[in-house]
């Protein structure tokens, strides 16, 4: 009796722990990701991205780990800038600064990597590298996948429950797709 209402303690305990973390990372895939997704697929489609997308992926390796090299070490600039201010006083404005920059930054790197990839591959300790990152990545999907899981039906038996709030939010992510979609410039 003891050990049952211990264990049914200390999993709930648990999930109020992993709650947290688990919308953050729902929150962050369904939405955060998806429109960036959505806003690069529109920014793709323009002829001049478009044409520097394969300019890019003519580029041999060593010009291109250099090149992929140059967002991060402006991420970076964009850190140390937004810490100055933050260290100043400037709250908002060091927000804004890691943000924007940062969230710029980390978008043209994922767009010179995807351009670059067959390049940035053939440089022996990139190749390594990439594949340590994607093994480990791996390895912690597999490990948070349940949470994951857990996390998404919670959150859609919530909108399911939410009644007029879960339908005015249905409502204006209806409203963003199809003006996103009419945004996308036509090829």
């Amino acid at each position: 009796m003891m050990t049952a209402l211990y264990r049914t303690a200390t999993s709930r305990g648990l999930d109020l722990l992993l709650l947290l973390p688990a919308l953050l990372l729902v929150v962050t895939e369904h939405v955060l990701w998806a429109g960036s997704r959505a806003i690069l697929r529109g920014v793709a489609g323009l002829g001049a991205v478009r044409a520097t997308q394969l300019w890019l992926g003519l580029l041999p390796p060593h010009a291109a780990v250099p090149l992929f090299l140059v967002p991060e070490l402006c991420s970076h600039g964009a850190g140390i800038w937004a810490t100055v201010l933050l260290a100043r006083g400037h709250v908002v404005t060091a927000t804004l600064i890691a943000v924007l920059c940062k969230g710029v930054a980390t978008l043209v790197l994922v767009w010179i990597y995807q351009a670059c990839e067959p390049a940035l591959l053939r440089v022996a300790w990139f190749a390594r590298v990439h594949n340590t990152v994607l093994a480990a990545r791996r390895w912690v999907l597999d490990r948070v996948m349940p949470w994951r899981e857990a996390a998404l039906r919670r959150l859609r038996a919530t909108v399911a429950r939410a009644g007029r709030t879960g339908q005015r939010f249905q409502h204006l992510r209806m409203r963003l797709a199809f003006g996103l979609a009419c945004a996308r410039p036509k090829v």
